[in-house]
């Protein structure tokens, strides 16, 4: 069950973006519109990828520290410190590393023009706002989701299993 639950959930996380990748793709951008894609990611992007990490980390953490207080009772504070350091360092390093993809994504979905418009009102008071307020936007919308995912993650589990049992592939 537990192997079930880690496949929905890898599942939830990716399907949307491999079934839209799947759906379109065209061919690699030209030299500017990668250009111009790589202006507008590094515009939007500012401190939000250390934002996103930071606010990720904070979210998880709790969970992650629990659990590993239920593995190993004996473990100590200086451990805990040590495992949520290499956490932060490896949930940046992901983010950047998915961000280094984000200019051929926008170039994917959008024109020159379009990526050019989108800077100009990104260098509005409005559009600059919006930048700074994006991250912790995001984080509000994720974590009002987080808790619907356990349940939703749980009802699949179960739904699964009957579904296993009534095609005798698991025991009843």
């Amino acid at each position: 069950m537990k192997i079930l639950r880690a496949l929905l959930l890898a599942s939830a996380v990716g399907t949307g973006s491999i079934v839209s990748v799947a759906a379109q793709q065209p061919a690699t951008p030209s030299p500017e519109t990668l250009a111009v894609a790589k202006e507008l990611v590094a515009l939007m992007s500012g401190d939000l990828v250390n934002d996103m990490a930071g606010k990720a980390s904070a979210q998880a953490w709790p969970t992650i520290e629990q659990g590993l207080r239920r593995q190993y009772p004996q473990i100590n504070a200086a451990t805990l410190a040590e495992l949520r350091t290499e956490f932060e360092k490896q949930m940046l390093g992901s983010m950047n590393e998915g961000m280094s993809d984000a200019p051929t994504i926008y170039a994917r979905y959008l024109t020159v023009q379009e990526m050019r418009d989108i800077q100009v009102f990104y260098r509005t008071p409005t559009g600059a706002k919006m930048l700074r307020l994006m991250p912790q936007i995001m984080g509000e919308v994720t974590a009002n989701l987080a808790p619907r995912m356990q349940g939703t993650m749980q009802r699949i589990g179960v739904a699964f299993d009957e579904i296993l049992k009534k095609r005798g592939l698991r025991a009843q």
